[in-house]
């Protein structure tokens, strides 16, 4: 029994601390160090971000193509597109007889575009017309010329050299030759040979005092006769004669003759309103 020998303890670790030290150090299981977990031996690869100016550009270009887009569209209709031409010419404040004759000195061409068009070459067309003493022009859009006219008005009738009577405005402007003179227009006589005109002084004398006067006194005027710029007189219903003399004062005129007319008389004299006469 004395020569066999027992074993006394355990055997040396050695082995299974080798065991794990190759798998520690790379053993046939290994997993490579790059390998990514979800694929195997194979690099995740990252796209980069495209950078923040890169999108500014784009969206830059993106704009100036839809302004130019936008600006031949405006183009083509402003200049070769029919949309702005003018259709119709539409006469406002025009006597009937006078429509046509408006329209046919405005002189608009069918194809012209609403948008160049000369709106004050238009109005001064039109006031050519002897009838027609303001004119206002105005676009109606798409196609529609708008012409608004002022015909004169009369204050005094002159006998025209071929017969009738020229009707005179305000301004002594002889515009329109009719058969009669109008009710409420007072006859306008001038020296023999004389034609009304607002460069003739006793016409525009005349018409300034017939605008002066209250419309009462204008209602009762017969006739209005002028020698010059400094005589003026005129007779007023039942004969009575009212000796104006020169073309001033003439408010002060006329509300000196208001008073006096409620006096018996045939002449008024209120040459000078402050000395005033009646006979």
């Amino acid at each position: 029994m004395s020569g066999s020998a027992r074993p006394t303890g355990r055997p040396a670790r050695g082995g299974r601390s080798g065991r794990a030290g190759d798998r520690r150090s790379g053993g046939a299981g290994a997993r490579p160090s790059g390998a990514a977990s979800g694929s195997p031996g194979r690099a995740q690869r990252v796209r980069p971000a495209l950078p923040s100016t890169g999108r500014r550009r784009r969206g830059l270009w993106i704009g100036l193509a839809a302004a130019l887009v936008v600006l031949a569209a405006l183009v083509y209709v402003t200049v070769w597109s029919p949309l702005l031409d003018v259709r119709d010419v539409h006469v406002v404040g025009a006597a009937p007889d006078q429509v046509e004759a408006v329209r046919s000195a405005a002189a608009v061409a069918p194809s012209t575009s609403l948008l160049w068009l000369d709106g004050d070459d238009v109005a001064e067309r039109v006031r050519t017309l002897p009838r027609i003493a303001s004119v206002d022009v105005a676009r109606d859009w798409p196609g529609t010329l708008v012409v608004s006219v002022s015909e004169r008005e009369p204050v005094l009738a002159a006998t025209a050299p071929g017969g009738g009577f020229l009707l005179v405005d305000a301004t002594g402007f002889g515009y329109r030759v009719i058969p009669q003179r109008p009710a409420g227009v007072p006859t306008l006589t001038l020296p023999p040979g004389v034609l009304p005109s607002p460069d003739e002084p006793g016409t525009r004398a005349a018409a300034d005092v017939v605008v002066a006067l209250p419309a009462s006194l204008r209602a009762d005027l017969v006739e209005v006769r002028a020698e010059g710029p400094y005589d003026v007189a005129f007779v007023l219903t039942n004969n009575r004669e009212v000796r104006w003399g020169a073309d001033a004062d003439n408010d002060r005129k006329a509300a000196v003759l208001n008073a006096l007319l409620t006096r018996p008389g045939s002449v008024y004299d209120v040459s000078t309103p402050d000395l005033a006469v009646v006979r």
